[in-house]
């Protein structure tokens, strides 16, 4: 009993944002640790129930049905708490800040969030932002998760159009050409750009499977003058990395976002060739319908207005 009573608060929040994210190294990101600093944390939790909470492996992370049971209960109990607290604060007469969390996806470049940030903390005082870093292509597990966080990401049509559910999405905040990301030894790689057509000759990596509108969205079944695309099928997941591990041992072409950080394809043998024939992709807000709040709206109608100073929407 008196090994339960020592369990510490921040044990609790690592616990929670690995059984979130499984995985150590977003959730590192998500609270601002370092990865071997939360998992130091998470395995003291360990040692104070006396099992194991996490299935780890290279390749994957994964909850222990004793985690499964402790995430069951423990996630209601921690946001009664964080209620309590509030209305503690509003009893005795403080009105709390304002907590927005917002993820921003791991494809922007600083140069692309920043004057997002700096917009909000001049332009929405009562509001404290708490932001992370969220893979890209996570969309459809946003949409099966009840979260009170907004994720910034890219989207390859008008959102509303792409089969996602139970989640709320703010105006275009930028619009980005397309470009296809191919090794350096693919046929494409030394071109100034390639029209969508062209790509009729090639094998293209099949989208994510999101939902359908949001994989033909990516990449057509067809392009615009009916030639059928071959795209193949060789993800197991969503995760960029993934793709740009399979664009290089398969030599396929991936259509994606022209804006890409250094960060995102650090791989030095990858390019990326302008495409075009498309639509742009479009950068925008996206929230749980359970978490629509004004504060929220305010940060997606904020934000977009602040690409449209920036001229990101011109294209």
């Amino acid at each position: 009993m008196g090994g339960v009573a020592t369990i510490e608060a921040r044990e609790i929040e690592a616990f929670l944002a690995v059984a979130d994210e499984l995985h150590f190294g977003r959730a590192a990101a998500r609270l601002h640790l370092s990865p071997t600093r939360l998992s130091q944390t998470v395995r003291a939790l360990e040692r104070r129930i006396g099992a194991p909470l996490f299935e780890r492996s290279s390749r994957r992370v994964r909850l222990t049905p004793l985690g499964d049971q402790l995430l069951v209960e423990l996630q209601p109990a921690y946001q009664r708490l964080h209620e309590v607290l509030v209305d503690a604060q509003r009893a005795a007469g403080e009105q709390p800040q304002v907590m927005l969390r917002v993820a921003f996806a791991n494809s922007l470049p600083e140069s692309t969030v920043f004057p997002l940030i700096a917009a909000c903390m001049a332009e929405l005082p009562g509001v404290t932002l708490v932001r992370y870093v969220y893979p890209g292509m996570q969309h459809r597990r946003w949409c099966d998760q009840q979260r009170d966080d907004v994720y910034v990401s890219w989207f390859p049509a008008e959102p509303r159009t792409l089969g996602l559910e139970r989640v709320r999405f703010g105006p275009p905040i930028a619009y980005e050409p397309r470009s296809v990301l191919v090794g350096r030894d693919h046929p494409l790689a030394d071109r100034d750009h390639v029209d969508i057509e062209e790509l009729a000759d090639h094998d293209l990596l099949h989208p994510p499977a999101l939902t359908q509108q949001f994989a033909d969205a990516w990449t057509p079944p067809a392009t615009p003058a009916g030639r059928p695309l071959r795209r193949i099928h060789a993800l197991t997941g969503t995760y960029m990395e993934e793709a740009i591990r399979v664009v290089l041992d398969a030599g396929l072409a991936h259509i994606t976002i022209s804006h890409f950080s250094a960060s995102a394809i650090p791989h030095p043998e990858l390019t990326l060739v302008p495409l075009t024939g498309l639509p742009p992709f479009r950068l925008a807000s996206m929230w749980s319908s359970t978490a629509d709040s004004s504060a929220v709206r305010s940060f997606a109608q904020l934000v977009a207005r602040t690409g449209a100073r920036h001229g990101w929407l011109e294209h």
